[in-house]
This record gives structure tokens, C-alpha cells and sequence, in this order.
């Protein structure tokens, strides 16, 4: 079985469902300042932790306004946090932190006990504070509902699912994650570059947003009525940017897919040697290109995403094997090979995930195909029309 989570944009509808909402969020809150306290003080004592079922027999009865099963399972997600911080600080990490700051507002975390689907609904019971609604969007749940996570203006449901049929596996690719240019894909025969200009552009608006916003704060007393409000803007442009992005990401994914069904894919690692060496500049727009998130859906979607080191994989002639360094296009200056930087990256990067070094002689991809994550507003290159692609045959200098 396997597990997928749907996510719900959603608000109370009424003032009595915001008393719930709000009661409820608070009275998880409260469970987890008191778990704090209460392990504060069994380390300062010396004394061995309690169990799981002592924690739960201790909460029995003190939170009228959760539901049973959701007491418990903020109490498994405390020892969770305990027992991730104890295995860190055991391993020599001095920065690992048992939990320690208190907090006024807290998500609610609902089982498939305590859950129900209705009508069209999601009924999520608070003991006391009474049940929360939740509108359901109109589509098909891909499978039994598991758990749901109440949070703010949001729900995530989990669902189990049965496994999807396996497909036959497809071609073996070599991915190179850039900035510029977001994933560069080949299998040797056909090559695939997918842009990140507009996922650089989000990234680099919300940064200058967020400085304004910064600037504006500094001048503000911290916790006052002006401060807030800039910190729900700040919030809210965070978010705001975090789904352009992801919205992207999986954009430029599924074209990848699409293109390389059920592929096997080698991927560059990312935050590699080179990019911890760079400059300030270069490290920052490095470290918000979302390489990570790529890999995840990488792997997803396709059959695997092995990630292997790319050491000079961008400046490694694949024909002879002569090394150095090229701008956008890359031109050899031994045997006078020539193609975009990238699709060299990942020609490269295919080759040491199959044979486990860079080898000479390899072929250039017949074709090059341009795309943008999303459909782009004017004229794609090489076109009078607008398209969210280009094709052309592969450049010989």
C-alpha cells in the first residue's frame, strides 16, 4: 500500500465554527506547553521518562476540548521530537535541541477514528469545543482516509491507496539541475531543458518583498499592532511564493516524465563541493533553487532518482574528454565540439551513472527540445508564435 495526501484550502464558514476552529487549535497548544514543562522537569530531576501510555494516561480527562485520538497523537509526535533530538545529540550534534518554545496556536491532528467523510463533508470532532465542517472539493479520494491534519486556512488529509500497476521500466537519462535552465534531461538520443527563469523570478521578487517588509519591521516595536501585521504579511508572502514554486516544480516534472516515461534517472547531487565553495551571490541563488523538491518529485514520478557527483560533468568534453571551463554554450577548444552547457552536464552525468566515470567518445543528442514550466505569455525561441516549447535539431559549431 501506499500513501498520498490531498491538500484543502479551506476557512470556518460561521462564527460558531470559528469558536471550534479556534478552541481547538488553542487546547492542542496548551497539551503541547504542558508536555514541555513536564519533560523540562523530568530531565532537570534526572528521572527516566515516562511511557508512551503513562503520557497518555497522564492526558486522560485534562483536555476536554480534543478528541481522545487526537491527544495521543500529539503526544506520539512529542516523543517523536524527543526521541529525534536524544539520537542527534547522541551522535555528537551539539545544535540538537529537545523541543523548548511554547506556542499559542497548534495544529490538530485527527485519525481515521476520530474522522468522517459526509455529504460532501469532513467532519472533525473536538470534544467539547463540538465538531469542525470542512467543505470537500468536488473530485474522486483516491483511497481510505487515514488522518487529517487541521491547520491554519489548510487541511491535509492522508489517504492509503492500493499500489499502481508497475510499469516496464523505460530509458536510463542523466538529469543536471540548474538555475537558469531548472532540469536539463537526455537518454542519448533526444534532450530536454526545461527553464527556471520564471521559478528565478518568483524567488528573487519574494526576496525583495521580504526586505521591504524587513525594513518596515525594524522600525516598528516588536510584538505591537503595526509589527504583527507585517508579520502576517511576511507569512502570507511566504506562502504565497512557496506555491508558485511548487506549482512550477511540478510543472517542470511532469514535462520531464512525460518526455522519459518511467525512466531511470541519474541526478547531480545538489549543494555539491563547488556550490559550498562559491561566492555569497551565487550560494544564495544556489541554495532557493528548490534542488531537493526536484529530486523528490524526480523520484516520484519516474522509476528512481539516483543521485550521483557531478565533478566537472559541465566541463568535461564528451567527445575527446578535454576539461575546462565554458559559459551558456559550451565549445571545446581540442576537437571543436560544441552544444548548451547543460545538456552536456546531463549527457555527462548519464554516462558516469551507467559506466561510474566520465568516458570519451560519447554521441551528441539528435535533438533539443525547449520548454517552460508553464505555458509562456510571448514568443518561444526560434517561433512568431506562443508556445510552451521548442524544438531543434542538435547546433554543430
Amino acid at each position: 500500500m501506499i500513501y498520498r495526501t490531498l491538500k484543502i484550502e479551506s476557512s470556518p464558514t460561521s462564527a460558531n465554527q470559528w469558536r471550534i476552529y479556534n478552541e481547538s487549535r488553542e487546547e492542542a497548544a496548551r497539551l503541547w506547553n504542558d508536555l514541555l514543562e513536564r519533560h523540562f522537569r523530568i530531565r532537570r530531576a534526572h528521572w527516566t521518562g515516562p511511557s508512551k501510555g503513562r503520557w497518555e494516561q497522564w492526558a486522560k480527562g485534562r483536555y476536554p476540548k480534543l478528541h481522545s485520538q487526537s491527544v495521543q497523537q500529539i503526544i506520539s509526535e512529542f516523543l517523536e521530537a524527543i526521541e529525534s533530538a536524544r539520537q542527534l545529540r547522541k551522535k555528537g550534534s551539539q545544535d540538537a535541541k529537545y523541543p523548548w518554545k511554547k506556542i499559542k496556536r497548534r495544529d490538530v491532528v485527527y485519525t481515521n477514528q476520530g474522522a468522517r467523510i459526509r455529504d460532501g463533508f469532513l467532519l472533525l470532532p473536538n470534544g467539547k469545543a463540538g465538531t469542525l465542517r470542512i467543505k470537500l472539493p468536488d473530485l474522486e479520494l483516491p483511497g481510505r482516509l487515514m488522518e487529517v491534519r487541521a491547520g491554519w486556512h489548510k487541511a491535509l488529509l492522508v489517504f492509503e491507496c492500493p499500489e499502481p500497476e508497475r510499469r516496464p521500466l523505460g530509458a536510463v537519462i542523466g538529469v543536471d539541475l540548474g538555475v537558469n535552465t531548472l532540469i536539463a534531461a537526455t537518454d542519448g538520443e533526444k534532450a530536454v531543458c526545461v527553464s527556471g527563469r520564471a521559478v528565478k523570478a518568483d524567488v528573487r521578487y519574494r526576496n525583495k518583498q521580504l526586505g521591504k517588509i524587513q525594513a518596515a519591521q525594524s522600525t516598528r516595536v516588536k510584538r505591537s499592532r503595526r509589527w504583527k501585521r507585517l508579520q502576517k504579511r511576511k507569512a502570507k508572502t511566504l506562502a504565497k511564493s512557496n506555491n508558485r514554486v511548487a506549482d512550477k516544480i511540478h510543472k517542470a516534472t511532469r514535462k520531464i516524465a512525460d518526455e522519459f516515461p518511467n525512466a531511470k534517472a541519474y541526478v547531480g547531487e545538489p549543494f555539491n563541493d563547488a556550490a559550498q565553495k562559491a561566492d555569497r551571490k551565487r550560494a544564495q541563488t544556489v541554495s532557493s533553487a528548490a534542488n531537493r523538491r526536484i529530486i523528490e518529485q524526480l523520484d516520484y514520478k519516474l522509476a528512481g532518482a539516483i543521485e550521483i557527483n557531478e565533478a566537472y560533468t559541465s566541463r568535461t568534453c564528451p567527445v575527446c574528454g578535454e576539461r575546462s571551463k565554458h559559459q551558456r554554450t559550451y565549445r571545446c577548444s581540442k576537437c571543436g565540439f560544441g552544444a548548451p552547457r547543460d545538456v552536456v552536464g546531463c549527457l555527462n552525468i548519464r554516462t558516469k551513472g551507467i559506466h561510474g566515470s566520465l568516458l570519451p567518445g560519447q554521441s551528441m543528442p539528435s535533438k533539443i527540445i525547449f520548454k517552460y514550466p508553464e505555458k509562456f505569455s510571448g514568443s518561444s525561441p526560434g517561433h512568431g508564435a506562443s508556445s510552451s516549447e521548442s524544438i531543434r535539431e542538435a547546433p554543430h559549431f
